[in-house]
């Protein structure tokens, strides 16, 4: 449902700058400029975009590619780009904090179980090669000032992810919920021993890995003094990476023992964020 989504998106996006850059006529589309071809290098900050997308909030882009008018409005060439989004403790918030009551074989209530589980890892790496599609809303000349307009880049990726390793503290409750007892403390690692003699497997997702997908970025930007030696370049991506792995602790509802899973807090699903980029081109 969602790759509909952004097909339909992208179809919206691209179609009227395509009917645009054909009503350019043949003589303006074989104009030549002085400086038709560009090396871009760009970067800065990103951020997640929407809900229960994962324990993440900033990271940084950064971004080097090449530029070829082909016309007047139209644009196109490759780039690679590096996302990185570190693991926030704070996007955790309450979801690592799990109590359960236990009961003994006859079904006697026996005391209250609480753990909370503190994560470290998880950091994502996308390393990507994009193919740019740059679309002015005004066609660019030698002279221009000012270029607003729109792009898309679908992208493959890359994606690196750092070891998720945690550590369940254990406490218990008798009667009072105000007074809880420290029990034992437990390390939450993929295949950690401890578990697995309770006959608990810790999924191998936690450990670090890397895995192949891809996705698409659309926005708008705006460029200064586009056809000079050296323009500067602002603009904001926002994209949609396809299932990926990542640590999502809001994913797994219900704040009892039970909804902690052998994958907590690892999922797979996508991906959407936003760059905010800053950079230059160096126009020949």
């Amino acid at each position: 449902m969602k790759t509909k989504f952004y097909s339909l998106l992208i179809a919206m996006f691209i179609i009227p700058f395509a009917l645009l850059a054909q009503d350019e006529g043949t003589v303006v589309k074989k104009d030549r400029f002085e400086r038709s071809k560009g090396i871009f290098i760009g970067g800065g900050p990103s951020f997640t975009l929407g809900k229960n997308i994962g324990d993440y909030s900033t990271g940084f882009s950064f971004e080097a590619g090449f530029i070829k008018r082909v016309n007047r409005v139209f644009s196109i060439g490759p780039s690679i780009s590096y996302i990185s989004f570190k693991y926030d403790p704070e996007q955790t918030g309450f979801n690592n904090a799990f109590i359960s009551e236990l009961y003994d074989e006859f079904g006697n209530y026996l005391y209250d179980l609480g753990m909370v589980i503190n994560f470290t890892g998880g950091d994502l790496g996308l390393t990507s090669a994009a193919l740019n599609l740059k679309l002015n809303f005004v066609p660019v000349k030698d002279d221009s000032k000012i270029s607003v307009y729109g792009f898309a880049k679908p992208f493959v990726t890359l994606v690196s992810r750092s070891a998720v390793k945690g550590v369940a503290e254990l406490y218990g409750n008798d009667y009072d919920p105000d007074e809880w007892l420290y029990l034992a403390e437990v390390p939450w690692e993929a295949n950690d021993p401890t578990w697995s003699e309770l006959g608990v497997q810790i999924s191998d997702k936690l450990q670090s890995g890397t895995e192949f997908t891809g996705g698409i970025f659309i926005g708008p930007g705006i460029e200064f003094m586009p056809a000079k030696p050296v323009s500067i370049y602002v603009q904001a991506a926002f994209g949609y990476t396809f299932p990926l792995t990542f640590v999502s602790t809001s994913s797994y509802e219900g704040g009892t023992i039970d909804a902690v899973t052998e994958e907590y807090p690892m999922v797979k699903k996508g991906f959407p964020s936003v760059n905010l980029q800053f950079g230059l081109t160096f126009n020949f």
